[in-house]
């Protein structure tokens, strides 16, 4: 496992460029770099394209307030580049959680998988891309034995992808959609929880 620190509790993986990773991806073309200055802007115009229907239907969408939760975001922990050949096409972030478990007495914690910031451009969807990052994803939760959560914007339309990849809804709200994955899942297609529209 490589990770790298980011806040107390908080680790970002770095395995994305590693050779299972790298090899899995090969096949597509796909391949994972570190974000550098140089593509903040790359990545806000990611997050657009991607997020601001789902925004704005949740909250409105406000440029400014938009660009200052995204240079937060980007100080706070820089995402990994998902790139055809040399050319970024879109963004994933993961990290490693660990809490202090409440149920359990003294020091005891627990320790999860965090993904987020996953963004394709929208050219760069419905190719297969998007699968092959799950996968490698699902690769990752179970060598480390570890669940995996995530949350999305209600309306944003990653439901079914994130469930083909074992992940099931575990709560929502008509602003987000958190969903979980636990080592070794299986396909969740039976459940019949689906998220608010």
């Amino acid at each position: 496992m490589a990770v790298t620190e980011r806040t107390s509790g908080r680790r970002r993986y770095t395995c994305w460029p590693d050779t299972l990773c790298f090899g899995a991806g090969q096949q597509h073309g796909v391949n994972f770099r570190d974000a550098q200055e140089t593509h903040e802007a790359f990545i806000f115009q990611l997050k657009t394209a991607a997020e601001k229907t789902a925004v704005t239907k949740v909250f409105g969408w406000d440029e400014q307030v938009q660009y200052q939760l995204h240079h937060q975001e980007w100080r706070a922990c820089k995402p990994t580049l998902i790139c055809w050949h040399d050319t970024p096409i879109g963004s994933v972030l993961l990290e490693s959680v660990t809490e202090a478990d409440p149920s359990a007495a003294g020091e005891a914690s627990c320790r999860y998988l965090y993904f987020s910031r996953f963004f394709l451009l929208p050219e760069w969807q419905g190719r297969g891309i998007g699968t092959a990052v799950m996968s490698l994803l699902e690769a990752i939760c179970d060598a480390e034995n570890l669940p995996c959560q995530l949350m999305y914007l209600q309306g944003n339309q990653v439901f079914t992808l994130y469930q083909r990849h074992g992940f099931h809804l575990l709560s929502q709200d008509h602003q987000f959609v958190s969903m979980v994955r636990l080592p070794n899942a299986t396909n969740h297609s039976a459940d019949s929880a689906v998220p608010l529209s």
